[in-house]
């Protein structure tokens, strides 16, 4: 009678072990994500500084429009932009300046933001000393937020070139300093500038 109990147990058990091995959810492969190289470095005096890459928080008291200032006026070559709304006077005034020093500047811009009072002043101003712009043909939306600086730096994030993105708004901009990705972001940058979903921005007032 021990026996067929110990029997019966051992049995119960084997099926139960069966069972789970059956309907028990296949267990999701781990995959190791291999560790981003970037060192981040918060500057707040929008001083470039770090090795690879700046993160930029506004609404902590972040200031990502004298990062981008810093960077426009040490191009040396080539700045390109796409940016949804470009309004910040020190910024816009940062653009126009590097223009005037010889900088190779393109600037891509979306066609609803362009048409504001506001940003049409500031595309009015860059356009007049000579500086190229673009704006979209498509259906949707020209949402890029992104500058590649002498095909060697980009900065990319929810920050808007404007005043709203500095002081009100909960906005990111990262500065990343990695050859491979400002290669990927000139890319996209030069598939839009000769696409012909994209138009040349003219003058308006």
């Amino acid at each position: 009678m021990k026996t067929r109990l110990i029997v019966l147990a051992i049995s119960i058990a084997i099926a139960i072990l069966v069972a789970s091995c059956i309907y028990l959810p296949a267990q999701t492969e781990t995959v190791t994500l291999k560790q981003s190289p970037l060192q981040v470095g918060i500057n707040t005096t929008g001083e470039i500084n770090q090795p690879n890459a700046q993160v930029y928080f506004p609404r902590r008291g972040d200031k990502p429009e004298l990062a981008l200032q810093a960077l426009y006026l040490s191009t040396q070559s080539n700045l390109d932009i796409a940016i949804y709304s470009l309004t910040h006077p020190v910024i816009v005034k940062a653009i126009g300046d590097a223009y005037k020093r010889g900088v190779k500047v393109r600037v891509i811009t979306d066609k609803t933001q362009s048409a504001g009072n506001t940003q049409k002043h500031a595309m009015n101003d860059l356009i007049t000393i000579g500086v190229p712009i673009k704006i979209d043909a498509h259906s949707g939306l020209m949402h890029l937020k992104m500058s590649v600086i002498d095909g060697k730096i980009a900065t990319i994030g929810s920050y808007n070139y404007s005043k709203g993105a500095s002081e009100s708004n909960d906005e990111v901009l990262m500065v990343i300093n990695e050859l491979w990705f400002a290669q990927l972001c000139q890319a996209e940058f030069d598939r839009l500038w000769s696409s012909p979903q994209f138009t040349d921005l003219g003058m308006s007032y």
